[in-house]
């Protein structure tokens, strides 16, 4: 388990620093604050640091995804309808971790876009996505590959492998 925890913290700390490398040469920052060494009580923590690390990920996420028009949750959305057509908003929801009252207003201004809309599946409500949906849904993946690459292209694939898998294994 120490081991783990680690791993974890290593990673982390490579997609942190790995990241805001990136980014800071993305927006083409040259100059740097004169810093005070810290002691950071907080660096073995492995909460701290996946926290850390999903900050910077979901910030570029929603800087990326500014480009189609749709936030984080709203492409979450769009893609899970795209993959389960005909699927039932509450297990959307469900799939995502989002509460049905979330759900709503994300799934209404989705269909006020043109982008998703109900049919009639048995007694309840099924989403599909329009044609104009679809399409959006391919430039979504596409945006997430890029940003995946971004911000996590300078670990090799056998690590993205197995940081995918522990992180399976902690979600339960």
């Amino acid at each position: 388990m120490l081991y783990f925890i680690t791993f974890y913290i290593v990673i982390c700390n490579n997609i942190y620093w790995g990241f805001d490398m990136a980014s800071r040469a993305i927006s083409g920052a040259t100059t740097r604050l004169k810093s005070v060494e810290l002691v950071d009580p907080l660096e073995n923590l492995l909460g701290y640091q996946l926290r850390r690390a999903s900050i910077l990920i979901m910030k570029d996420l929603h800087e990326a995804l500014t480009s189609v028009e749709l936030s984080p949750a709203e492409a979450s959305v769009l893609l899970v309808i795209k993959a389960n057509p005909k699927v039932k908003l509450i297990e959307v929801g469900r799939c995502l971790a989002i509460k049905r009252a979330n759900m709503t207003p994300i799934v209404a201004q989705l269909e006020q876009r043109g982008l998703v809309e109900r049919t009639v599946d048995g007694r309840a409500h099924a989403l599909v996505l329009t044609p104009q949906g679809d399409k959006l849904a391919l430039q979504v993946e596409a945006v997430i590959a890029q940003h995946e690459q971004r911000c996590l292209g300078h670990l090799d694939k056998a690590t993205q492998k197995q940081m995918q898998e522990i992180l399976h294994t902690l979600r339960g």
